[in-house]
């Protein structure tokens, strides 16, 4: 069992160049993942993907700026309160074209701990 913590976004070391702070895992939460993610206007490098492998579901909840997230080859536009479901196998990808946007993503396996998530994406890079 983990404790209660309590800490500000900037204590959370950032990776991928700082864009991806990993909230869910610094705070020890093993029930579900939930990153913040910030990226700068014109950012192309956030990677397409649909957690078919893995099964996972995300919700997006965009905090500040703007954004375009792609699902399945269909742009919708987000802004600060736009909140979004991609359920698992189909793809998304977020572009900032017009403006940064910084956005909360949180994702789970139903019916499995994401420990197990966790654990099956270590295994499967080694």
């Amino acid at each position: 069992m983990t404790e209660p913590a309590v800490l500000h976004i900037d204590e959370i070391q950032g990776a991928h160049g700082g864009v991806f702070k990993p909230v869910g895992s610094t705070l020890g939460v093993t029930a579900f993942g939930v990153n913040v993610e910030h990226f700068p206007q014109g950012h192309e490098k956030y990677t397409e993907h649909d957690h078919s492998n893995d099964g996972q579901e995300e919700i997006y909840y965009v905090i500040s700026g703007q954004a375009t997230l792609t699902i399945d080859g269909t742009p919708h536009q987000m802004r600060a309160g736009s909140i979004a479901y991609v359920p698992s196998g189909h793809s998304r990808r977020f572009t900032t074209p017009d403006s940064s946007v910084q956005l909360l993503a949180i994702g789970g396996t139903p019916n499995a701990p994401f420990s197990d998530v966790i654990a099956a994406r270590q295994a499967a890079a080694t």
